[in-house]
């Protein structure tokens, strides 16, 4: 009787135990397969409920936990995603139905996509060891270390990545930004190029190339490049102070003022940008000479910020100019009008003109001479009048060297006239010798009287 117990005790476990294996391996698995269908076609709510009921039976199931990261991902749940996933980790059974690299890759970016770096790092570390020839995983690394400012270690991954493939873009554009900003040119060009010849429309790339050529002297060029990177609506200001930069060194200041202008047509306004682009562009109407478009730039400017850059003393420097119309107009004079008022002042000083040379649309100089007394035979001395329209500084080197020529042009006097100022070497070297120093103000009054 006994042994028929046993016997049928062990019939129904033999049963349940076939059962088990059935369910789990025919029912379960093509209930799982049409949960994973249900999310796919968006039904995440109702496979979420089946999957709690799979789980609270088996809770070691890593494909049901595996299918409920996937639904919470599709929810925008990312934290309860990050949960099941690490379950899915932690129960370390992988199959054709879990792969860990793309557990692990699902992760670091959900973990990205939360700014859990440091979590993120650790889940692509850990590809780079399982996964070593996949690219996007020391890509990613890079990014990371990039954007927190560690551009060596970010420099490290990105090389890694671009000897996995090298015609991953992305990979040598970033690498052109990490030896741009480490003042590494010569390397940045070599990346902006590769990155520039594996995606042409990379207008970003474009843009840091004209801004390394620029750097290393190549305006033309570099001009060309910033012509491609401001079809881009975002480089399109940059590009143009790009461009109005490169036309300024090469002294092409009208150019400059025209991209500068174009610059201002679309900057937002009151943005660091836009002082940017005034102040460049009141720097070349400066050295144009067009002072009271420079002054009006710089006003612009310090209504928004007053202490940017140098404007405050450049306002104070060109008060006399804001005004006075007669030095304004002396300052923007064309060449031959500048002539003549030079030889006005020359005149108002009672000297009679005998040779007048043009150095420069800024500078002249006139050699004069003035009777030193009644007679008809007394000598005739020379003056040497040198007039000078600058806001710059008269240092004394100049003045030394003006003063060593005195003995050869047979004159006894230097005059130096300027709308700038002079440097107290240059003011303590005329003190003692016979040269006489008229600044600002002097002139002003030299016009008022002319």
């Amino acid at each position: 009787m006994i042994l028929t117990y046993i016997i049928i005790f062990v019939f129904f476990i033999f049963i349940a135990i076939v059962v088990l294996y059935l369910v789990q391996t025919y029912v379960l698995p093509k209930k799982l397969t049409e949960i994973a269908s249900m999310i796919e076609a968006g039904q995440t709510k109702l496979a979420i409920r089946k999957l709690d009921e799979i789980i609270e039976k088996d809770e070691r199931n890593h494909y049901a936990h595996y299918l409920l990261a996937e639904a919470y991902s599709r929810e925008g749940n990312t934290q309860y995603a990050i949960v099941e996933y690490r379950q899915v980790i932690k129960i370390g059974h992988f199959d054709h139905n879990v792969n860990e690299i793309a557990v692990r890759s699902k992760l670091a970016s959900l973990h990205k996509e939360r700014n859990s770096l440091e979590e993120a790092k650790k889940e692509y570390l850990i590809l780079t060891k399982i996964d070593p020839s996949n690219y996007d995983n020391y890509f990613q690394l890079g990014i990371l270390y990039f954007n927190v400012g560690l551009l060596d270690k970010a420099a490290g991954y990105m090389k890694k990545s671009t000897a996995c493939n090298v015609n991953h873009e992305p990979s040598f554009y970033y690498l052109g930004q990490i030896y741009y900003r480490n003042n590494s040119y010569t390397d940045a060009k070599q990346m902006f190029l590769q990155s520039v010849k594996l995606d042409p429309s990379n207008q970003k790339s474009h843009y840091f190339l004209g801004l390394v050529l620029r750097q290393q002297g190549d305006f033309d060029w570099a001009i060309k490049e910033f012509e491609i990177a401001q079809k881009n609506d975002e480089l399109k200001v940059k590009s143009f102070m790009g461009k109005g930069s490169c036309y300024m060194e090469k002294g092409q200041h009208p150019k400059a003022v025209i991209e500068f202008e174009r610059g201002l047509k679309f900057v937002r306004r009151g943005t660091e940008t836009e002082l940017k682009l005034r102040y460049l562009l009141a720097e070349c109407q400066e050295k144009m000479r067009d002072i009271h478009s420079a002054i009006y730039n710089w006003e612009k400017i310090s209504e928004v910020n007053s202490g940017f850059r140098d404007v405050t003393e450049k306002l104070k420097k060109y008060a006399d100019f804001r005004q006075d119309d007669r030095i304004k107009d002396f300052m923007i004079a064309g060449l031959s009008q500048f002539e003549h008022i030079c030889r006005k002042i020359v005149e108002r000083m009672h000297y009679n003109i005998m040779d007048v040379e043009i150095m420069s649309d800024t500078d002249i100089e006139i050699t004069a001479i003035e009777s030193e007394g009644k007679w008809r035979n007394t000598r005739q001395i020379n003056r040497i009048v040198r007039i000078i329209r600058t806001t710059d500084t008269i240092r004394e080197q100049f003045v030394r060297d003006l003063h060593e020529t005195m003995r050869s042009r047979n004159a006894n006097r230097i005059i130096i006239i300027t709308t700038g100022d002079f440097s107290h070497a240059a003011l303590d070297f005329a003190n003692t010798r016979p040269i006489e120093l008229l600044g600002k103000s002097e002139l002003i009054d030299m016009l008022r009287k002319t």
